[in-house]
């Protein structure tokens, strides 16, 4: 019978599993990547090179705000108790869910509509703000669930040393270098996103991408600016990955699994996370809302017209009824695609994870390759399965045609965000762990299912959830693989955005975003919850 030491000890099998689970995440882009690769590509051109350094300048703005805002709001949220703490947390973590273009015509309304309106809110500077928004609630919850680990023998024992503030202290050192990951993904999906330098007017790589996918249909010239998108956000993520993985792989000493008490905070807490919430959500939210409770087509308007005019009664009827239509025959959907992209990137990262084990050169490797895949845009895996599904038979439709495809290249894509927080699940398990259970002669089965899974659930259950939020609100990829009558209700949104009537697009937002708040508030209750 194995025994659980090989669960801490070496072996070929974690070189081989690493280079399987590094290929089956690869795969939808190798078709891409081949092209890429073909003699006589045409050249990248000024404008990409332009566009490139300005995306690389927002990214690395709003990965700096991110940390700067979300390490310690998550590590204090993490260790004190204060009025409102949970629900300021779930709507702190709304903006992850709205795709960026929604968030982008928020602010550009509210630049437009209030007079002497910052400049900052338009432009470079407006994208830095949008982006920052989605990037500080990533960089938050990941250093809440690196927060909420430590024991209670930690806590106490740097209370007594250096009271509150050395708690504070080394609570960020220790979720420093998971919320520096976070940022670091936030910032790769940021290059990836087209929506709000669109909105605001900014020459992003993703404008380029798209331009040379589907304006241009030139493919080769697209996995080209891909290729050379993936070297630089290498080039800047490989000294993070480098320590990260030599970090996350130190071992645990043995620990309490008992929780650590939280302490009571003042108010000053609660204004701290409420100002975030005022700055992601409530004042984006607000610009959404201009358009409708102000001008001809308003919704006050609206209800002015009801009382003169039956035909308009009757229409307003059919506008809500018809939003509420289109939620309903979207929600499903969107909630497979979400779970389904989750589930796929929580294994294939935690199965990384388990395989590198406690050795820093895998760490690293699988590290680096998580974040290559994570900076490809979302349309280079979408065209990359559909190029696949082409030349495929029939019999693989279920596969390469269905709403599972979906599912798994969202997941495929997003499972960077799973192999960082089974890193980091996987190494504050202490090794003397296992090392007791053989000595007692504890079954494997035993042993995975009454320690490791208990360790591993807290982050498995965050994974799940930021991996859901971010697909969640996708458009390319679902825009490309969806089978027909599939599709989600932020690509049902995108798609009726420039035809349908203000007052339509609002209520499909506003039903979005209450539907959001309600399933955010049910999983980080379960994501919080400790073994």
């Amino acid at each position: 019978m194995t025994s659980v030491l090989s669960l801490e000890a070496s072996g070929r099998w974690r070189v081989g599993t690493v280079l399987v689970v590094a290929f089956l995440a690869s795969m939808p882009i190798v078709p891409l990547l081949g092209r890429s690769l073909e003699p006589g590509a045409p050249a990248l051109g000024p404008v990409f090179w332009g566009s490139l350094w300005t995306s690389a300048g927002v990214a690395a703005g709003a990965a700096t705000i991110g940390v700067l805002v979300g390490l310690p709001l998550g590590v204090f949220a993490a260790l004190h108790e204060f009025p409102g703490r949970k629900a300021l947390l779930v709507t702190a973590a709304l903006p992850l869910l709205v795709p960026s273009f929604l968030w982008a015509i928020g602010w550009s309304e509210l630049a437009a509509r209030v007079p002497g309106a910052p400049a900052m809110l338009r432009g470079t500077s407006g994208c830095v703000l949008v982006f920052a928004t989605m990037v500080a609630p990533l960089v938050l919850l990941v250093s809440f669930a690196a927060s909420t680990s430590l024991s209670r023998s930690q806590v106490d024992g740097a209370r007594l040393a250096g009271g509150e503030t050395r708690v504070l202290r080394l609570a960020s050192r220790h979720a420093i270098v998971p919320a520096l990951l976070a940022a670091a993904l936030g910032g790769i999906v940021t290059l990836a996103d087209a929506g709000a330098g669109e909105i605001l007017g900014v020459p992003m790589v993703a404008t380029e991408l798209l331009t040379s996918f589907a304006a241009r249909y030139d493919v080769q010239l697209a996995a080209r600016q891909c290729l050379v998108l993936t070297g630089l956000v290498l080039l800047a993520a490989a000294p993070v990955a480098w320590v990260a993985g030599r970090r996350l792989a130190d071992a645990a000493l043995a620990r309490q699994t008992a929780p650590f008490p939280r302490q009571l905070a003042g108010m000053g807490a609660t204004a701290s996370l409420a100002l975030l919430v005022l700055i992601s959500v409530l004042l984006p939210l607000a610009g959404l809302l201009l358009p409708v409770v102000s001008g001809p087509w308003s919704l006050a308007a609206e209800a002015v017209e009801l009382t003169r005019d039956n035909w308009r009664r009757n229409h307003f009827t059919l506008l809500v009824m018809g939003a509420f239509g289109t939620v309903a025959r979207t929600a499903a959907n969107t909630l497979v695609y979400a779970a389904g992209a989750g589930l796929v990137a929580t294994l294939l990262g935690f199965g990384l994870a388990c395989a590198a084990g406690r050795s820093g050169t895998l760490r690293t490797i699988a590290l680096v390759v998580a974040l290559a895949l994570f900076a490809w845009p979302p349309a280079a895996g979408a065209l990359g399965a559909a190029t696949m599904a082409t030349a495929s038979p029939a019999w693989l439709d279920p596969i390469l045609r269905s709403r599972f495809t979906v599912c798994a290249i969202l997941g495929l894509r997003l499972f960077a965000v799973g192999t960082v927080l089974g890193l980091r699940a996987w190494g504050t398990m202490a090794p003397s762990w296992a090392y007791a259970a053989a000595v007692h002669g504890v079954p494997p089965r035993r042993y995975l299912w009454r320690v490791v899974w208990p360790s591993l659930r807290p982050s498995a259950a965050l994974s799940m959830l930021v991996v859901s939020l971010l697909a969640s609100a996708d458009v390319g990829t679902v825009l490309l693989l969806h089978p027909p009558g599939a599709d989600s209700l932020p690509l049902t949104i995108f798609t009726v955005m420039a035809n349908a009537p203000t007052t339509t697009v609002v209520s499909l937002c506003l039903l979005y975003l209450f539907g959001a708040f309600a399933l955010l508030l049910v999983l980080v209750h379960l994501a919080a919850r400790r073994p």
